[in-house]
């Protein structure tokens, strides 16, 4: 179960030292701790913290998933779909509407990205209505469309990265997005680590090794891996370490 269950909880930051920055998020009730889970959203999906040496994004824990334990290597398992313009999307406007194939829940990408496929411009979704199957849907953005969208592009529409978030499973096809500094149960928010000093589930290591991720939940050396084969990098040991126990890594994911 979440440790904080309801907005004004009176929940305090017991992170350690904070270092609040212009770029860094401000959560209400005094905020939510790296060491706390919570049941409610108390930030935007991506909100980044710096605790001391260390770099947090906020994040949620895929609804549906088994449990996350502390010191396991995360993932992102977003959808995203490909699409059609349901239209022009003229240039200045904070609105794109779009052909859905399929029915979409509502906000099901707020927060996410909106990819012009054939042109390079890339926006932040705001949020959408619940979307109706074969029909045109809307999204708000953040930002201004910055030339026409026509419906003869093609555009992809992806979830935040942060959304759904499980336990790397094995194989390296996976996209590792942190390491949980706590426990969680489904649907908890939580500050995942991205960067810095931290305590990682491993195979056996060695200080100084160059850590990717392949087994489940944990990180393993890259000379233990097949030679032309690529493997997401995430960091560097700091110790050595133990099959399936914990060692201190570098983590290299996102500063």
């Amino acid at each position: 179960m979440a440790d904080i269950t309801q907005r004004n909880s009176g929940a305090v930051d017991d992170s350690g030292k904070v270092n609040w920055r212009g770029d860094q998020v401000s959560v209400p009730q005094g905020g939510q701790s790296i060491y706390k889970s919570s049941s409610i959203q108390l930030a935007q999906l991506g909100s980044r913290k710096v605790v001391g040496d260390r770099v947090f994004s906020y994040a949620k824990c895929f609804t549906g998933a088994t449990a996350i334990g502390a010191g396991d290597i995360v993932e992102n398992q977003s959808e995203f779909l490909e699409a059609t313009g349901g239209g022009t999307n003229a240039s200045g406007g904070k609105t794109f509407t779009f052909y859905a194939a399929t029915a979409i829940a509502k906000d099901t990408y707020a927060e996410g990205y909106l990819n012009v496929v054939t042109a390079g411009h890339f926006y932040r979704i705001k949020s959408h209505a619940a979307i109706a199957k074969t029909t045109v849907g809307t999204l708000i953005l953040y930002d201004p469309i910055v030339v026409d969208e026509e419906s003869a592009a093609q555009y992809a529409i992806q979830q935040n990265q942060y959304l759904n978030t499980i336990e790397a499973t094995t194989g390296n096809n996976t996209l590792p997005v942190g390491v949980s500094p706590i426990a969680l149960t489904t649907a908890d928010y939580y500050w995942l680590q991205t960067w810095g000093p931290c305590n990682v589930k491993c195979a056996a290591a060695t200080k100084g090794d160059l850590m990717v991720t392949d087994v489940t939940g944990q990180a393993i050396a890259f000379d233990n891996k097949s030679s032309g084969t690529a493997y997401p990098i995430i960091g560097h040991m700091m110790m050595d370490a133990t099959a399936s126990e914990y060692g201190v890594m570098f983590l290299t994911i996102a500063p």
